[in-house]
């Protein structure tokens, strides 16, 4: 509700996204939910969307998985998004494959470290991506949501860059108070 303009959404799976998107209430004009299938003249047209839709004055929430085309290597150019809310950490599930990768980096790089070469770093990579995506220039600037607390796990928060704050916060309005005065704050700098 606070960010003054479009916000994205990021889980895990398609199956997770699914539920979020259509078991809350989003105030918002538009919702774009990305499927699988789609191509990279797809999200083009996603960028279109959300620069008329800004232009409109009217919010969008954009919906994707980590690792797919909209998490990743999408410019989200000229401040197309003041927020993203990571829900969830995209875990690898259990396999022979991954089971078998695992063994091998224990191998090589000791047990120690098989868990968090093979899952916990890959999984944070993919949020640290999606967390990237409102930042593309020197003038943006956003609100980053990690909606999950393995986040401060120690086994978790190694994994994210060291300088990175996090303000851990269960209180709804707390966080809407604190957005809302982020936004007053910091406000965006047009790009020329």
């Amino acid at each position: 509700q606070a960010a003054p303009g479009h916000v994205a959404v990021f889980a895990p799976s398609y199956a997770l996204l699914e539920e979020i998107v259509t078991d809350a209430h989003w105030p918002v004009h538009r919702t774009i939910v990305e499927s699988s299938d789609w191509d990279k003249s797809k999200a083009d047209e996603v960028l279109d969307t959300l620069e008329r839709e800004r232009e409109a004055g009217r919010k969008v929430l954009l919906a994707g998985t980590f690792g797919a085309r909209l998490s990743e290597g999408v410019d989200y150019r000229g401040g197309l998004l003041d927020a993203v809310a990571c829900i969830g950490l995209p875990i690898a599930p259990p396999g022979v494959v991954q089971d078998g990768l695992k063994a091998f980096v224990g191998e090589r790089f000791g047990k120690d470290k098989s868990w968090r070469y093979t899952m916990t770093q890959p999984a944070v990579n993919r949020v640290l991506q999606a967390m990237g995506r409102p930042i593309r220039g020197i003038g943006d600037r956003a609100v980053v949501l990690l909606l999950d607390q393995r986040c401060e796990q120690p086994m978790y928060r190694k994994c994210f860059p060291s300088d990175l704050q996090m303000v851990p916060m269960s209180d709804p309005n707390g966080l809407k108070r604190l957005a809302e005065r982020f936004y007053r704050r910091v406000p965006r700098v047009p790009t020329p």
